[in-house]
């Protein structure tokens, strides 16, 4: 609502540029907004005409005054700052070597339930997969074994420094004494930078897409993550010892999810 607001009207400004009723004389203080800015007179003017008002004695009158419009000049805003340069991480740029765990000799988890393939050959069949949905994307891919033979840990992280990896993925699977532990999980080494975390973190938000279960991100020292100078993931796969993951990894279609999964989380860091 609008306020009404009261405006003493002077007579108008001789030559001299001062009403009679202003003009300065001893004990007389002069009104200096009426000497001074004769634009207040057009505002009152205006004021007067829009309202239609008419003066309640010879120099006083209620006047309701529209809202004033302001015109105020902006300050220059000050330019914004240049776009970092982005740098390209395309995964057709990157180097990846991908690891299935154990092999030859060295079997893995045992099996625990009838008819359950050895984690040897599960791990196999995941990396393999793996490695080819990311050769798919472009990324040039290395693996350490294709094939069912025996490789010391130390020749598996020696090949990461060798191709100058950018990343190294090792798949594996789990066992547990406690039957009712599932799910997948992620290790990154205990001084493992924020890059490895940020592949980690890709590859667990790609599970939780996928409607696969992840128990989370772990750190641990383990020797393949440890021992060569390329950020290093370490996936379990799920437990041999739990019922409902040893039958999904049985499953073919489902250790092919689970790789496309892993692939998808690889090539999520790499487009950041």
């Amino acid at each position: 609502m609008r306020m009404a607001q009261s405006r003493r009207i002077l007579p108008p400004p001789t030559a001299g540029g001062c009403s009679p009723a202003c003009r300065p004389s001893t004990g007389q203080q002069v009104d200096i907004l009426a000497l001074r800015l004769p634009a207040a007179f057009s505002v009152l003017a205006v004021g007067l005409a829009l309202s239609g008002c008419t003066p309640m004695d010879s120099s006083v009158c209620l006047v309701h005054l529209p809202n004033p419009i302001i015109n105020i000049r902006e300050a220059p805003r000050a330019a914004a700052p240049p776009p970092a340069p982005t740098i390209s991480k395309r995964i057709s740029d990157r180097t990846i070597v991908v690891d299935a765990g154990h092999g030859g000799k060295d079997p893995g988890a045992m099996p625990k339930f009838r008819g359950q393939m050895r984690e040897k050959d599960i791990n196999l069949d995941i990396a393999t997969k793996v490695a080819g949905d990311l050769g798919s994307r472009g990324a040039r891919v290395v693996m350490t074994r294709t094939r069912d033979v025996f490789l010391e840990l130390d020749d598996r992280a020696k090949l990461a420094d060798r191709h100058r990896a950018d990343l190294f993925v090792s798949i594996h699977a789990d066992s547990s004494a406690k039957k009712w532990v599932s799910g997948t999980g992620i290790h990154i080494h205990t001084r493992a930078n924020y890059e490895t975390m940020r592949v980690a973190q890709c590859i667990a938000s790609s599970f939780r897409r996928n409607g696969i279960s992840c128990r989370g991100i772990v750190r641990n020292n383990f020797h393949v993550l440890r021992e060569h100078n390329s950020p290093g993931i370490l996936i379990e796969s799920g437990y041999m010892s739990n019922a409902t993951d040893a039958q999904r990894l049985n499953d073919a279609a489902y250790r092919s999810r689970l790789a496309s999964a892993i692939a998808e989380g690889i090539a999520d860091h790499f487009s950041r």
